[in-house]
């Protein structure tokens, strides 16, 4: 289904050294079951002085907020100097578990034979008393919207039995999280120097 553009306008930002502008095109556009969504094209800078120095770039800032006020997501553009970007993401693995495989990444060995053993010893699930145990039992639940005890003690069984065959244990996950944090606090110290040398554009 395709879009039509309903409204358009063209936004202006002084650039860097203030003898020229940088302009861009919001747009507003609707399909034919009233979606609508809007953004923004032809960013251009017009300023041969601050076009030989910098280009554009944006970056997105995640805020807390009411949702009523909005979804917390703000994007902003700068003139960044050439030669230097914004734009650095660390290589994020995603993880496609099953059951057994997020529960064996989540806990440690010690943990899932006391979530095992505590519900052994329970005949309920209602009668659970470790966190752990609720936690997986929560988790069997969202899947197969069950909370009979008999299947999440075979899995678990499975697990205990089994731990030092899965690829990703809880040891080994939290060894990547600390990798994938440093790469994350690196890229951001980057990125917060990089927005120092370079020049907001408020756009009117």
């Amino acid at each position: 289904m395709s879009y039509d553009r309903m409204r358009e306008e063209t936004q202006t930002a002084t650039c860097a050294c203030g003898q020229g502008t940088v302009t861009r095109l919001w747009y507003y556009e609707m399909d034919d079951w009233n979606r609508t969504r809007d953004g923004y094209s032809d960013l251009t800078i017009h300023c041969n002085n601050c076009k030989s120095k910098y280009h554009i770039e944006h970056c997105t800032h995640h805020f807390s907020q009411p949702k009523w006020k909005g979804d917390g997501i703000r994007t902003d553009y700068y003139l960044v100097p050439n030669g230097k970007t914004v734009h650095h993401t660390a290589n994020t693995k995603y993880f496609h578990f099953n059951l057994q495989e997020t529960w064996v990444s989540e806990y440690p060995l010690e943990s899932l034979k006391e979530a095992l053993a505590d519900m052994q010893s329970s005949r309920y699930s209602t009668r659970l008393s470790i966190n752990s145990s609720r936690a997986i039992l929560d988790d069997y639940f969202r899947r197969y919207k069950k909370k009979s005890l008999a299947p999440i003690i075979s899995l678990l069984q499975e697990c205990v039995t089994s731990y030092n065959s899965y690829e990703w244990t809880f040891e080994k996950m939290q060894v990547y999280k600390e990798e994938e944090k440093k790469i994350i606090d690196e890229n951001n110290k980057i990125i917060n120097e990089v927005l120092q040398e370079s020049y907001p554009l408020n756009f009117n």
